[in-house]
């Protein structure tokens, strides 16, 4: 009997997030006074997850654990130390599944110290990966997942392999390969969903600079001969761009989407509400099985409206929005 839920399972980091707010970043060998400090929760994987399980409820249903139509599998690690039991309360208020969390003894959860500069919104990120580097190669993707979305921030020989075993599965797969580094041409091939960024997307496609691109469509088509299904490429300010194996071979240009203009408190976790919200239309779309083609415009609309909220608010999972926050259009 099918489930009555689509599942996105998100097979990524979980790091604690040290943050301070500055005027500006100090140069070397200089000493600031910053505007304030916070300790949060955080990490590619577990932003992307929590974007996911929020834009797919209210707040009030994740309160009151009532169901809702998606269901979110936090899958990764973290140590035995203070934060760990902290972080699992946290992600399972926001209504995730965390039974596929792993508690590694004698390991340190992730950290990632981030500095934002408050005039800006933009921010500069060290990360000490911690218990994420320990997470074993092994099947992590169970078969009744729909959807299955991987980062970056785990071993690549941890990616690479749940990447192969999700496909396999006949599991929907979306990569969003930050920190960008070059990757085998096999993890392409099929690959359902690639959602970059103009630097990702120009490291992944071999143009090493990305202040001379002036065809987004031709670096689109670098990821399409790779045998990706559609790829989207966010440019800030700029929108987003998108295409995809079909309009490709109809020869139709890639389509640019404007972005949403808001004033920009703090950029940290954008990106990855974007790509949690993204991820919640293709779950959606996949699990409900109509054979109607998945409308990219509207689900990219929907990403986009969603991480305007986020950029407009303070913090990394704590700036991204509930479904019922963000605007219909």
């Amino acid at each position: 009997m099918p489930s009555s839920q689509a599942v996105i399972s998100v097979v990524g980091s979980l790091n604690v997030d040290l943050v301070t707010r500055t005027a500006r970043v100090p140069v070397a060998g200089e000493t600031l006074t910053s505007e304030s400090f916070d300790i949060g929760f955080g990490g590619k994987g577990a932003n992307q997850a929590v974007a996911c399980a929020r834009l797919s409820r209210t707040e009030s249903q994740a309160t009151s654990s009532k169901e809702s139509d998606v269901q979110v599998r936090m899958v990764g690690a973290v140590g035995d130390d203070e934060f760990h039991s902290d972080f699992l309360k946290s992600l399972e208020k926001d209504g995730l599944n965390t039974e596929k969390v792993q508690v590694l003894p004698g390991q340190k959860t992730g950290v990632a110290v981030i500095i934002v500069e408050s005039e800006s919104g933009q921010n500069r990120i060290l990360v000490s990966p911690g218990a994420n580097y320990q997470v074993p190669t092994e099947d992590l993707v169970e078969e009744d997942s729909t959807v299955a979305l991987f980062q970056l921030e785990l071993p690549m020989d941890v990616v690479l392999h749940n990447i192969k075993i999700a496909r396999e599965k006949g599991v929907d797969t979306i990569l969003n390969p930050a920190p960008a580094v070059e990757l085998p041409n096999e993890v392409y091939q099929g690959l359902g969903h690639l959602i970059v960024n103009e630097t990702e997307a120009c490291i992944l496609s071999g143009i090493k600079d990305v202040s001379n691109v002036n065809d987004w469509d031709k670096v689109a088509s670098v990821f399409i001969s790779r045998g990706v299904k559609s790829v989207i490429i966010t440019l800030g300010g700029d929108g987003v761009v998108y295409q995809t194996n079909e309009r490709s071979a109809q020869k139709q240009p890639a389509k640019v989407i404007p972005a949403l203009k808001v004033k920009v408190v703090d950029t940290t976790a954008a990106g990855d509400t974007f790509v949690g919200a993204y991820s919640v239309a293709v779950a959606r779309w996949k699990h409900s099985a109509t054979g109607e083609k998945f409308d990219l415009d509207t689900a990219i609309a929907f990403a986009n409206r969603a991480a305007s909220m986020t950029v407009q608010r303070k913090g990394a999972q704590a700036s991204i929005p509930w479904a019922d926050e963000v605007p219909e259009s």
